[in-house]
């Protein structure tokens, strides 16, 4: 059996840039979906009955939401408080049931789904790709402002794109420095916000890692 999910709108996506141990089954998904079945069922009132979580990729704006709940102050509070706000997006349960979970469901919850980027992401060692260019293609294509995407092309950012960066990432929370690296990944690529916001979050991490690792080879020369 396989599970769908639909994408958000535009202007889903695009509003929350305004200021204000169960058993698991992986589905034949390439490993993006993971079913929990929840033994006994979990009845929560006035919320139902729930007899499995559904999960699947985080897109980069479930994991902006997150980064969202966490605020201005990372601590292991509000760090758990986002994981459990993520759970609750991605699987569309209630986050007054998610915390009625199992802390091990909880946690294999919390590991599945903010390991697609976690795996994604350069680590500290490693040596940032520096090559002219960089083209991710999209299996599930984006649908965004009545256009589809199925691939990006990256480059190295210019100065002015580098400015865009660092003026929106000023803040120093952990939601700026992602909607930094939101602005950086919209202006190389070209591709509007709502379609940005909508990419796979592993994608996403691919393409922003690629851009800041110019950034990176700059400060290892000497050069800011």
């Amino acid at each position: 059996m396989t599970h769908h999910h639909t994408q958000p709108s535009d202007e889903e996506v695009l509003a929350v840039m305004i200021t204000t141990e169960d058993d698991a089954e992986p589905e034949d998904d390439d490993g993006r979906t993971l079913i929990i079945d929840l033994d006994p069922p979990l009845e929560v009132p006035k919320s139902g009955r729930f007899e499995e979580l559904c999960l699947h990729e985080p897109s980069v704006f479930q994991v902006l939401c997150a980064a969202k709940a966490m605020g201005r102050t990372l601590t292991p509070e509000s760090v758990y408080n986002s994981q459990i706000g993520l759970v609750a997006r991605v699987s569309g349960v209630p986050e007054r049931v998610v915390i009625e979970l199992r802390s091990t469901v909880l946690d294999r919850a919390v590991g599945f789904v903010t390991g697609f980027e976690e795996e994604n992401r350069r680590k500290p060692d490693d040596e940032p790709d520096t090559s002219p260019s960089l083209t991710l293609l999209f299996p599930d294509p984006i649908e965004a402002t009545n256009r589809t995407f199925v691939d990006m092309t990256l480059r190295e950012p210019t100065v002015r794109e580098r400015r865009i960066m660092k003026a929106a990432e000023a803040k120093g929370t952990p939601e700026a420095f992602l909607q930094a690296e939101i602005s950086l990944v919209e202006a190389v690529s070209e591709w509007p916000k709502a379609a940005v916001l909508k990419m796979p979050i592993s994608k996403f991490a691919q393409a922003s890692d690629y851009l800041t690792g110019f950034f990176c080879a700059g400060q290892a020369t000497g050069n800011a």
